[in-house]
């Protein structure tokens, strides 16, 4: 990898960097620290502040810390880990580990009652036998991270009968060819732990039909625009000829260390297990799901649901791991959207625009050369430019970076089963010892929709110096504990999206978007996420129709109506979520420009870089305590020096 050039050269580089950041950079960071310092970082006694552990909180001179105490809180939360694997056997697979490789999680009402009774458990554990003032600073932060996650999930449990089970996105159905995607087949037990898998998807179905009638009786419906969505990857799955787990399960087993003959026995199992549970695991979903459509599916937001407003109150909490509340939410997304707009003039005018911005956004809504076509040969070349573009960034990393991403990276086309309902690009980790690799997938579907000039931005969200770059440096961290490389899709959403987000924008600094469209493609990208604060918020908390909604992102982005509609079926399937970005990206910028402040011409931008991500997936106020104590330690050394 290029990026492997840079790995020794000294901090004058990121110095140096800093030096030539320009004036409009500058004017966006005092931005998100205002904006940021206002609304996020004030959580010091809410749900998300540090949490409580019925001791007052002490300075790190408070107490000596105890190395007995240090050796026993580390192995208690590489248990937890292993305790998080066994009874989440998906989580183990990505995590590269064989703990329940022949299992699914189980989404019965008894799964749920188990999961809440562990939560309690580690919790009572953790309270009565480590006192967190006689751990160190780093240990200190790493048991509230832990104590308010397994809070959180208590939380999640009293809310569970409001919590969809799956959407266009996430969920059973498309991550049962998704595990088994990435399960190793190295061996005959390899290979029959697949089939065993293959197996238990009827019962693993069960549990989520089960679900899913569960909610219905108590009024609570998946919303009416999202059926359609998940009908067409379900029966996308099951009537693919060639089936695609089947032809990739045949794929691994003829590079498996096995006999002609095991491989014929093997492949016949798989297919018999497919046909006996997994089609018809599949048939009674979509007969479930067809059932729900036809009767009284929600039409809008959370709001409708029983006590909605209360519970998109905690989404927004969960997502963000902020006290913000919904109407702030909104608040911050139209002054954000204010001033990227104001931004987005300045590049229109550069490119030499007469127009106001809406008439350059219509525009750039239907300029051909702005698009691919929808044939094999579109596809090709826009596989080929990401490939291009994450090529030519990843050569310039080492200037914010002391190292590149250390495990590898694929980009590939999303498959046909689950390319309905996915977004234009996403990604998928690897494994901590790089047998599988990162991969982003990109949509390819409706290449007419999706266009050139937001490519860039979403590379470097989901590739370098985004995901890859953020989550692949996690995973192979040895002083990162285990239980804090492994992200639900749901936990510590804003560290995660905050950190791609905000690495779109220092792809800036490292020399990315030299054409100035690619440049209004990056602002279009930040627009698109200050939207989601407006647009969630509207549709669950303002009581939005989606119609609403799909034309106010009509008229605020250049976006196509498609991908409008798209994003509006999104927001209303998973509710909150989409309010994390902005949020954890502003408290990133924030945290920044403080350090840069604070250390002056001594703050290194590889230095902080690597203080952001060595805590592991945490929330951002564990995110924000961690960064002022870093930058406090600095300016001590200097000082000292």
């Amino acid at each position: 990898m290029s990026a492997r050039s840079g790995r020794g050269e000294g901090p004058s580089g990121a110095r140096g960097l800093r030096g030539s950041v320009d004036t409009e950079r500058r004017r966006a960071l005092a931005l998100g620290a205002a904006l940021v310092g206002a609304l996020v970082v004030p959580a010091a006694r809410g749900a998300n502040a540090a949490p409580s552990t019925g001791q007052p909180q002490s300075d790190v001179s408070a107490s000596e810390p105890d190395a007995e105490l240090a050796r026993r809180f580390d192995a208690f939360l590489d248990a937890a880990y292993l305790r998080l694997l066994v009874a989440n056997p998906q989580l183990a697979t990505g995590q590269g580990e064989s703990v329940g490789a022949d299992r699914w999680e189980s989404l019965s009402e008894t799964g749920a009652a188990a999961e809440a009774a562990s939560a309690s458990r580690e919790l009572a554990t953790l309270r009565r036998e480590f006192v967190p003032e006689r751990l160190d600073a780093r240990r200190r932060l790493q048991y509230r991270v832990y104590e308010r996650q397994q809070e959180l999930l208590l939380e999640r449990h009293r809310w569970r009968d409001h919590l969809y089970p799956l959407n266009q996105i996430v969920g059973p159905h498309v991550d049962v060819p998704r595990v088994l995607a990435g399960q190793p087949v190295r061996t005959r037990a390899e290979a029959e732990a697949v089939v065993r898998r293959l197996a238990a998807v009827r019962p693993y179905f069960a549990g989520l039909v089960e679900r899913l009638e569960r909610q219905a009786a108590r009024g609570v419906w998946l919303p009416k625009s999202v059926y359609p969505l998940l009908l067409t990857q379900s029966r996308g799955l099951v009537d693919a000829v060639p089936n695609p787990v089947l032809v990739e399960f045949a794929r691994k087993l003829g590079e498996a260390r096995l006999s002609p003959r095991e491989r014929r026995e093997l492949e016949t199992l798989a297919a018999r297990a497919f046909e006996r549970d997994v089609v018809p695991a599949y048939r009674e979903l979509i007969r479930v799901l067809e059932a729900h459509a036809a009767r009284r599916p929600v039409d809008g937001g959370a709001w409708r649901l029983p006590d909605g407003d209360a519970f998109y109150a905690f989404l927004v909490r969960q997502f963000t791991t902020t006290d913000l509340a919904p109407e702030s939410i909104h608040a911050l997304g139209l002054r954000e959207v204010e001033r990227v707009h104001a931004e987005m003039e300045e590049v229109m005018r550069r490119v030499g625009h007469a127009g106001d911005l809406a008439s350059f956004m219509q525009r750039l809504k239907t300029e051909p050369r702005f698009f691919l076509g929808d044939d094999e040969a579109g596809r090709e070349a826009y596989l080929a430019r990401a490939r291009e573009l994450v090529r030519g960034m990843q050569a310039r990393l080492p200037r914010a970076f002391a190292s590149p991403p250390p495990l590898p990276l694929e980009i590939r086309a999303t498959e046909p089963y689950r390319a309905a309902g996915a977004p234009g690009g996403f990604y998928e980790a690897g494994t901590p010892d790089g047998s599988r690799p990162g991969t982003v997938w990109l949509n390819l579907t409706q290449l007419h929709t999706r266009p050139l000039y937001d490519l860039e931005w979403l590379l470097y969200h989901e590739a370098v110096p985004g995901h890859h770059l953020q989550i692949s440096s996690i995973l192979v961290d040895a002083r990162i504990p285990r239980v804090r490389k492994v992200n639900r899709w749901w936990q510590d959403t804003a560290f995660v999206e905050g950190w791609a987000l905000y690495a779109e924008r220092l792809a800036k600094e490292l020399g990315g978007y030299e054409d100035p469209y690619a440049d209004f493609g990056r602002l279009s990208g930040e627009l698109w996420r200050a939207t989601r604060l407006v647009v969630d918020s509207g549709l669950h908390w303002k009581r939005w129709t989606r119609e609403q909604a799909i034309r106010w992102l009509d008229e605020h982005t250049p976006s196509p109506r498609a991908a409008n509609e798209a994003a509006v079926d999104r927001y209303l399937a998973v509710p909150g979520q989409a309010t994390a970005f902005t949020v954890g990206m502003l408290q990133i910028l924030e945290e920044r420009a403080h350090a840069e402040a604070v250390l002056g011409p001594r703050f290194d931008l590889r230095e902080f870089h690597a203080a952001v991500l060595e805590n592991g997936y945490v929330p951002l106020w564990a995110l924000s305590e961690h960064l002022r104590r870093w930058v406090d330690a600095r300016r001590r050394e200097h000082g000292a020096a």
